[in-house]
């Protein structure tokens, strides 16, 4: 990103507490390095395991105007994107996304690609046997380029990401940019 800089400035963050209560990601949104209404997307990553190496999956697919850039971004690299296919353990709003969202940032979450919740994501999710040797490389290339070219095609976009109308976060998302949302 810096090689080749994007029109909006990039920063990562990796958090830490995730799996006791969202604590990193917590503890940002209330210190954070640049004022939230500043910041105008949080393309989080969070990953389970995944089962189909054709796809990403986008917890929050459909929430915001940046589908568009997410679905773009995977074509290159021969992947599709597709939405969360487990709604019924709302992953939303289990990862470190939901502070930001809360605070009206759009943040869906990009994951590798699983189709369900199923036995197979179970069986290396948290587990001892979820090691190196378990991995597709190649799958986890292609996924963090598109992953890459999702970020630049945000930041580079001349219009601002927002939530699309009627999203549970839309109204945090108008108090935290204010008038803001017409001159990005």
């Amino acid at each position: 990103m810096s090689k080749y800089p994007t029109k909006r400035s990039a920063l990562f963050i990796l958090f830490t507490g995730e799996e006791v209560g969202l604590l990193g990601s917590k503890w940002y949104v209330d210190h954070p390095l640049v004022p939230l209404d500043k910041m105008v997307f949080c393309l989080n990553s969070d990953n389970r395991g995944y089962t189909d190496t054709s796809l990403i999956t986008v917890v929050g697919l459909g929430l915001t105007t940046a589908d568009e850039s997410l679905n773009q971004a995977a074509i290159p690299f021969g992947l599709k994107v597709i939405d969360d296919p487990a709604p019924e353990q709302n992953l939303f709003d289990r990862s470190d996304n939901l502070h930001f969202a809360q605070k009206g940032i759009p943040a869906p979450t990009i994951s590798m690609g699983f189709t369900s919740f199923n036995e197979e994501i179970k069986k290396y999710y948290h587990q001892a046997a979820d090691n190196p040797n378990t991995l597709d490389y190649e799958y986890l290339f292609k996924f963090f380029q598109a992953y890459v070219l999702a970020g630049r095609k945000i930041a580079n976009d001349s219009k601002t990401p927002f939530w699309k109308p009627g999203d549970k976060y839309e109204a945090a998302g108008k108090k935290l940019y204010n008038s803001q949302l017409s001159t990005k």
